[in-house]
């Protein structure tokens, strides 16, 4: 019974072994040619598998995009979750953990930073990204608004505009993933964590 059970359980890893092997190979596509040229052929030739075998997995080359925007996204959110989760640090150091970890994804993924510009700067795949993950990315300022509306009771602190701040903090954030995409500086994630703990120190010096 366990010999035929290991059957298909082999064949299961296999096949999700060849699936990360195509999104690996779609992302560094996108990130060296662009959405347009990275066609299911060349996805196929990088991953060293047949047309036949990507079509499999993803049917059509909206699902391999779409799948791709996961993947990244699945990448993202694990580190993120795992931040939140923690139950032995405090509210303040919870936040600027998660800021910095956000900071941090843009240096150590670069190709994934490219992949995202990608979707948003064209019609057909900006809607797929804000119909896939969008949502997502919701959830994540909503998080941060939670932490710091328990920062502003912790410190007691007045005149704190919760919804302004966290826009700020997305808007700046957002703005440290850009420049690290252009400039690939060696300094960009020290750069990105000094920017954001100082804009956190200016609000909420009690804390910080």
């Amino acid at each position: 019974m366990r010999a035929t059970q290991s059957v298909p359980d082999k064949r299961r890893l296999r096949g999700e072994k060849t699936k990360q092997a195509i999104l690996k190979a779609a992302i560094s596509c996108v990130a060296r040619a662009g959405l347009r040229d990275a066609t299911l052929e060349r996805v196929a030739q990088r991953a060293k598998v047949s047309k036949a075998l990507v079509t499999f997995h993803f049917k059509s080359k909206t699902g391999l995009l779409i799948a791709v925007l996961d993947h990244q996204e699945s990448i993202f959110e694990k580190g993120w979750d795992e931040i939140l989760a923690s139950k032995d640090i405090s509210t303040s150091e919870k936040l600027l953990k998660a800021l910095e970890y956000d900071v941090g994804f843009a240096s150590e993924h670069r190709d994934f930073v490219v992949v995202w510009h990608a979707y948003w700067g064209e019609p057909k795949t900006s809607s797929l990204y804000r119909k896939s993950i969008h949502p997502r990315d919701e959830r994540y300022e909503r998080n941060v608004a939670e932490l710091l509306n328990t920062l502003v009771k912790e410190g007691r602190y007045r005149d704190i505009d919760v919804p302004a701040v966290e826009r700020g903090i997305n808007a700046m954030v957002f703005g440290i993933w850009r420049d690290s995409h252009l400039s690939h500086s060696r300094d960009d994630y020290k750069n990105g964590r000094q920017a954001v703990w100082v804009y956190l120190h200016k609000l909420f010096p009690k804390h910080y």
